[in-house]
């Protein structure tokens, strides 16, 4: 870890705790008492398709480690044929922060790098409390409760670990943060479903619930996303559907722990 990343670590937790209330209204149906105790450690493997191109693209791996109130969660998707033409062969989102005891995952930073590409970082800066984008030079507030585009798939896991009470209609609203700006992502409980996985000891049937974002604006991707109850509410499959109808699916093959 570089020595700015080790600085805000350092400082992070006292900061955090110095921050306001804003955001926190917007994030209470996301969390629960204890959530923090519900973010374990998960290797995953998951089948990337295209709705508009045939066969496997990649394989991603999204890797969890907790070590005390720290965390650090990658996902690194392996391309393949006509993705691997596009990205060199390999995208990568990381983020890491501090597993907070109610609030659970608290990113403090986030990167994603597509290919060959340069590395695009946002991070807290806890001296001014503003998330700094490094790809636009542009800041935003920092705000409890506050997710980034892979943390969200896990901070509803854990929320789901710590009570799945949970029916149609209900939404878990979130503040997330990108490589350039913060937004809303509202995800909605749409639907039970049934899904058949083969994580490579012959097709498995589990039982999911399946959550989908509402756009803000026209044009804004929609998330879906499955979490198996049988899995101990792992995601079990992540589709990302942009404004034309086309979509990204990762698909569950391997699960450890």
């Amino acid at each position: 870890m570089n020595k700015t990343k080790k600085t805000m670590f350092k400082i992070g937790a006292a900061a955090l705790l110095c921050l306001g209330t804003s955001g926190a209204a917007m994030a209470a149906d996301a969390t629960c008492k204890g959530m923090g105790k519900q973010v374990i450690d998960s290797d995953l493997r998951f089948s990337l398709t295209h709705s508009q191109i045939p066969g496997e693209l990649a394989i991603s791996t999204h890797k969890i480690r907790v070590a005390g109130t720290q965390y650090k969660l990658e996902s690194t998707s392996q391309a393949k044929g006509f993705l691997a033409l596009l990205y060199s062969g390999q995208l990568t989102q990381k983020s890491e922060g501090l597993v907070d005891p109610q609030l659970g995952l608290t990113p403090l930073y986030y990167a994603e790098q597509r290919g060959k590409k340069p590395v695009a970082e946002s991070m807290l800066n806890a001296e001014t409390q503003q998330v700094m984008f490094k790809r636009n030079g542009e800041s935003a507030p920092y705000e409890k409760g506050l997710q980034d585009r892979i943390s969200m798939i896990y901070q509803i896991a854990a929320r789901l670990r710590c009570n799945a009470d949970l029916k149609a209609g209900d939404t878990l609203p979130m503040r997330v943060m990108s490589t350039g700006r913060v937004a809303n992502e509202v995800f909605v409980l749409k639907k039970t479903e049934e899904l058949t996985l083969d994580l490579g000891n012959g097709e498995r049937r589990v039982s999911t619930l399946q959550f989908e974002t509402k756009p803000e604006e026209a044009g804004d991707e929609i998330v879906r996303i499955w979490y198996a109850k049988d899995l101990n509410w792992q995601p079990a499959k992540i589709e990302i559907q942009d404004a034309d109808g086309k979509a990204l699916t990762q698909t569950l093959i391997g699960a450890g722990a």
